[in-house]
């Protein structure tokens, strides 16, 4: 009920105010050092806060404002592009990891495990849209 979403957006606001903590943490790091793996791995931070935020943001007025709406139709115009999309994020992913293998550098290891994470975050975000698909669609 109308509590439980009172308190779901109380955290995210809380979660919000932590995010914009570390966006300018990471900001003051990075004014204080001319390290370029330092700076590196705070940008790649300060850019994941800032898009939390925003995805926090996303979900606070999909609860207060407007509730997110997919329909077939909608999904169904851009089905063949998203999984050629998911292809090209798998393909990446193998590349990846083949050049993590072949990769005896620590620093350039830990980065590449980074990518890897990352590309893998895509990929489970489309197939979490083929679990929307499923739902739209009752066959499939």
């Amino acid at each position: 009920g109308p509590e439980r979403i009172d308190k779901m957006v109380d955290i995210l606001r809380q979660w919000q105010n932590i995010e914009r903590k570390a966006i300018d943490s990471c900001a003051s790091i990075m004014e204080k050092t001319n390290n370029s793996l330092i700076r590196q791995m705070m940008e790649i931070i300060r850019n994941d806060s800032v898009q939390h935020h925003r995805v926090q943001q996303f979900i606070i007025d999909s609860l207060t404002k407007e509730q997110v709406k997919l329909t077939p139709e909608e999904l169904a115009e851009i089905w063949d592009e998203i999984t050629a999309h998911d292809e090209v994020e798998r393909e990446t992913i193998e590349l990846a990891k083949e050049l993590k293998k072949e990769c005896t550098f620590f620093v350039q290891k830990a980065l590449l495990d980074y990518l890897i994470t990352d590309e893998e975050k895509h990929d489970k975000l489309l197939s979490s849209l083929e679990d929307f698909k499923k739902n739209l669609y009752p066959y499939g």
